[in-house]
């Protein structure tokens, strides 16, 4: 159903486009600027672990109209709050004595505004969690060009009581054949103990896995092809790291990765921490090890998710708190410049309105990818939220991987795929 209003027409003048309603395609939902400033009913909440979608009325007048609102954002494939959601860039062009503008025809969704179509497809359906988990988490998921594959790593949470158990697979999702992807199981030798972040660097998969008890947490190297693995850091002078969670690596052989609490807070299956929170910069070509930011300077409890911007300058890096269910919790992307040595000039990029982001990802734009509650939410350079890329209702995104012009969606309960107009960094 196509519905145009008023607004639709106003929507091509930013300038006075000041309706308080919604803009609503066959599969996109624009949240118009007087929609986002003023919520239009009288009385609302929201606790942080739901969607937008999923707001609260409170005691009031007539809900009908707002719920109608709710119910086509809920069902609706992306929802967009700024016009770059639709627009790669604007390139500007001086010649001489007189200076013009050429727009881009290219849009980052491939289409020109809410009225035409566009879909996420739902690639794979994971099996359910055994009875001793609360939920499935797949994370660590990296795209392996030699291979023509992708690889995640699968992990329980357990219920209460219960600790993390160590899984003998990751899921290869093969791409060879781009309209029929293949997923199945696959089993690294030795196996990954509790693997969560995951890069590519000289074709080799780097595995930033948790450890448990009797396996310290480490940074295993993984063949793709063969799928053997090795360890190839596990320790700082002699200090267990806590349970690592993601990992990136320039160009030149830095690693940059992640070391939280998650192992012993949340999931019951790690040694008592005896280092602090951190952000941690490996010099593979060198051995060198030295934490560059964390929670000794009280920037940081449980970091999680990592990225670098286009050209590498840049270093995002997710920061969860003690809990993201926690109106307290931290739920921010902070950006880094990278240094010669460590990382410099600490600001916050987002705060995430729901859940946390836990994976993150960027393209050659530099905008930026957090998987949340819901949706993956996409944000140009400066930290703007532009729109939510939607996943199943219920599903919770957990990380991603581009593949050429592909960004794959790693869920909880399904794998996603959506063909853009830009590619990954």
């Amino acid at each position: 159903m196509v519905v145009i209003t008023a607004c639709a027409f106003l929507s091509l003048f930013p300038t006075i486009a000041l309706c308080k309603g919604l803009i609503v395609g066959p599969s996109v939902v624009e949240i118009t600027q007087g929609y986002n400033n003023v919520f239009p009913y009288e009385n609302f909440n929201r606790n942080v672990t739901v969607p937008t979608w999923d707001t609260s009325l409170l005691n009031g007048g007539d809900k009908s109209v707002i719920q109608e609102d709710l119910d086509a954002i809920a069902n609706a494939t992306f929802i967009v709050y700024d016009s770059e959601f639709y627009k790669v860039r604007i390139h500007r062009l001086i010649a001489f004595v007189w200076e013009f503008l050429l727009t881009s025809l290219h849009q980052l969704l491939g289409i020109s505004g809410p009225f035409e179509e566009k879909q996420v497809e739902e690639v794979f359906t994971f099996p359910d969690p055994p009875a001793y988990a609360q939920r499935q988490i797949h994370d660590g998921s990296v795209y392996v060009p030699e291979e023509n594959a992708l690889f995640v790593a699968e992990l329980f949470s357990p219920k209460e009581g219960y600790s993390m158990q160590a899984i003998p697979y990751v899921w290869k999702v093969d791409i060879t054949d781009r309209a029929s992807p293949n997923t199945s199981k696959v089993y690294p030798n030795p196996p990954l103990t509790i693997a969560n972040g995951a890069y590519r660097f000289n074709g080799s998969i780097y595995w930033a896995q948790e450890g448990n008890t009797t396996t310290p947490s480490s940074i295993v190297r993984m063949n793709p092809k063969t799928l053997e693995t090795e360890v190839v850091k596990n320790n700082f002078y002699g200090h267990r790291f806590n349970s690592m969670n993601d990992i990136v690596i320039s160009n030149d052989g830095v690693a940059f990765f992640t070391d939280g609490y998650y192992g012993w807070d949340n999931f019951n299956d790690t040694l008592f921490p005896e280092l602090a929170n951190g952000i941690w910069r490996w010099d593979m070509r060198t051995g060198n090890i030295k934490m560059v930011a964390g929670a000794a300077e009280g920037a940081f409890f449980n970091p999680n998710g990592l990225a670098f911007n286009h050209d590498q300058s840049k270093l995002f890096i997710t920061n969860r708190g003690n809990s993201s269910s926690d109106a307290d919790g931290a739920r921010t992307i902070y950006i880094n410049d990278v240094t010669a040595s460590g990382l410099s000039n600490r600001n916050v990029f987002s705060y995430s309105d729901a859940g946390f982001p836990d994976g993150i990802k960027t393209d050659q734009d530099n905008r930026v990818y957090g998987a949340v509650v819901g949706s993956v939410d996409v944000y140009n350079s400066d930290g703007t939220l532009l729109g939510r890329i939607k996943v199943a209702d219920g599903d919770v995104a957990v990380n991603m991987a581009w593949a050429d012009n592909w960004l794959y969606i790693f869920g909880r309960s399904k794998i996603y795929r959506v063909e853009l107009t830009t590619t990954g960094r």
